[in-house]
């Protein structure tokens, strides 16, 4: 389904996607974003600032790219890349979020299941 932006993004917000992100893709990035947090204070024992949220935060590994939005002048081509997949949102996850292109449940299966991967990996080399 075409993404139509609210207003305020179209006006003030970093480009938008194609695409509507389902609720299914938002949960999937969700959770992926608790995980996140959880395994990095296993491996760090610190608090990170989770990119999924509003906190200014960067991550990226081998599997995927997450940046929390931006509120500088510089274009955010996207908050969350996983392979050709680019997810974008408006200030924060769950609000105006689209994507470059239809995210199938099979895909967000793949891509949630690979992130996973990559992030429990981080914890099983801290634990060796």
């Amino acid at each position: 389904m075409t993404y139509t932006p609210e207003l305020g993004q179209l006006v003030f917000g970093q480009p938008h996607k194609e695409f509507d992100v389902s609720n299914l893709v938002e949960a999937a990035l969700s959770y992926l974003g608790y995980r996140l947090e959880t395994v990095y204070w296993n491996v760090n024992q610190k608090d990170m600032d989770n990119p999924f949220q509003n906190s200014g935060g960067d991550f990226k590994n081998d599997t995927f790219h997450v940046q929390a939005y931006s509120w500088g002048d510089d274009v955010q081509p996207y908050n969350f890349k996983w392979q050709d997949v680019e997810i974008s949102w408006y200030k924060y996850l769950g609000r105006g979020m689209s994507a470059n292109m239809e995210i199938t449940p099979q895909k967000t299966d793949e891509m949630l299941k690979s992130c996973l991967a990559s992030i429990e990996a981080m914890d099983s080399e801290e634990n060796e």
